[in-house]
């Protein structure tokens, strides 16, 4: 391919993704930061965490979902577990006994399976007007739930995607980890922002028990493993407007999740979370999709190029800066946010290998037949 006509695609590519960006950053700016309302409110809620084989967490979350700043008899724990073949249950069914204060249920999974029945199972159950998701490797700042009551009885959407953080080991792996999953966080929030929504992550969300009921009952497509979060929220827009979709932003509401032990294993979960974008039918998710991908791979095909024929070297750099520069402003914002503004510099640092991991994940998790809990992924 000749230089200047590559040069016109290739910097098409990465300036729709530096328009993309700048959309996504303005949404975040518009987020508002959130403060906790001077008085506790009367909305009754219903936490539910999905549980297989999670013996290692689970009462480490219990714990931070009992110890909440919340009227007891206004929240209740669901957690429901999905056929855990380890201790889960009995874990749990433990803590149930041990714990006098808030109402905390273990509801078994019968012939269902899949933690998108296990959500529909525990709402057939709940008695609160709000509906909060978490996951058993998550913990819970104490005015998390209030914090969500709060933006629900003020904003009255009928879903909430709460901001999300993981907990690593540090070293190389965990700092990637940490860095590369908050931009997906961050660009989740900032497309609610504008009005758009795409992302969410399920560690962290909620949602009103009266509307999921009112929608049809393959709203999270349970054919499909994943997605439990975005086709949820893709539903709620689609029948009640991207207006009424919200994202938290508040450090009380920041839950942090646990992250994996090895990059292989993250690589394998990203593989599970792409292998539903075959049933992605928003358009504007499906064009953010396709411009990440486009200008990655542009990036990447430039690198191999570079090697080949040194003329493609100053355009690799351009490209490269155009990347850090759009990505920055949107991460650097997020992460301070979060607190981990110490972190700031580790951004163009893990840029190559954010590009390699984007294109690999993109074209590998399209063709992922591997298996998550013991079970095949679609």
């Amino acid at each position: 391919m000749e230089l200047p006509l590559y040069t016109i695609l290739s910097f098409s590519a990465a300036f729709l993704y530096l328009l993309l960006l700048l959309w996504i950053t303005t949404g975040w700016y518009r987020l508002g930061k959130k403060k906790l309302s001077p008085e506790n409110t009367a909305v009754t809620v219903s936490v539910v965490v999905p549980v297989r084989n999670e013996a290692r967490v689970i009462s480490r979350c219990l714990s931070s979902l009992t110890a909440q700043h919340y009227p007891e008899d206004k929240y209740e724990i669901l957690v429901v577990d999905d056929h855990s073949s380890d201790d889960t249950a009995r874990i749990v069914q433990t803590f149930v006994d041990n714990h006098a204060g808030v109402k905390v249920k273990l509801l078994p999974l019968a012939a269902e399976s899949g933690k998108k029945q296990a959500i529909h199972h525990a709402v057939q159950h709940a008695t609160g007007k709000l509906i909060l998701c978490t996951d058993a490797d998550c913990q819970h700042p104490p005015a998390w739930i209030r914090a969500m009551a709060d933006c629900f009885a003020a904003e009255k959407p009928v879903f909430i995607s709460g901001p999300v953080m993981l907990n690593t080991r540090g070293g190389f792996a965990g700092l990637f980890q940490e860095t590369e999953f908050a931009s997906l966080i961050a660009s989740g929030a900032g497309s609610i922002g504008m009005n758009t929504p795409t992302m969410c992550n399920g560690a962290n969300l909620g949602f009103s028990a009266m509307a999921y009921r009112r929608l049809d009952n393959d709203a999270m497509r349970h054919s499909i493993v994943s997605g439990d979060d975005v086709f949820l929220m893709m539903s709620l827009k689609q029948r009640y407007g991207p207006e009424r979709v919200r994202f938290l932003k508040s450090r009380d509401a920041l839950v942090v999740a646990e992250g994996k032990d090895t990059l292989s294993n993250y690589l394998k979960q990203r593989f599970r979370w792409v292998s539903k974008s075959h049933a992605y039918r928003d358009s504007f998710l499906i064009f953010t999709a396709l411009t990440v991908f486009a200008c990655n791979s542009v990036i990447l095909l430039t690198a191999v190029l570079a090697m080949v024929d040194g003329d493609f070297l100053q355009l690799l750099w351009l490209l490269f800066a155009v990347k850090v520069i759009a990505d920055f402003w949107l991460l650097a914002s997020f992460m301070s946010f979060a607190g981990k503004a110490r972190h700031l510099w580790l951004i163009p640092l893990f840029q190559p290998l954010v590009i390699v991991f984007t294109v690999v994940a993109a074209v590998a998790g399209n063709l992922y037949r591997g298996e998550w809990k013991g079970r095949r992924v679609n």
